[in-house]
């Protein structure tokens, strides 16, 4: 994780699990416990990136953690 010290946010740069760790429910528990230690250490922003690589249940799980889409684009390579 990422902290920016002068707006008081947290940027999760990479979040993800292994193949083996998919569909074992540790995604949500890690999301959480990262959100929770965040706002501990009172942070008033934790965000973070997800792209169309990212597992199908990602963003949900993102969602369910209470995060908003804040801005989507498309990026061609």
């Amino acid at each position: 994780m990422l902290e920016h010290t002068k707006k008081k946010e947290i940027e999760i740069a990479y979040f993800g699990l292994l193949e083996e760790y998919h569909n074992k429910k540790l995604g949500s528990y890690l999301l959480s416990m990262a959100i929770k230690k965040s706002f501990e250490n009172k942070i008033n922003r934790v965000w973070l990136h997800t792209c169309s690589l990212d597992h199908k249940n990602a963003l949900n799980n993102y969602i369910s953690r209470g995060m908003n889409i804040f801005k989507t684009e498309t990026v061609i390579i």
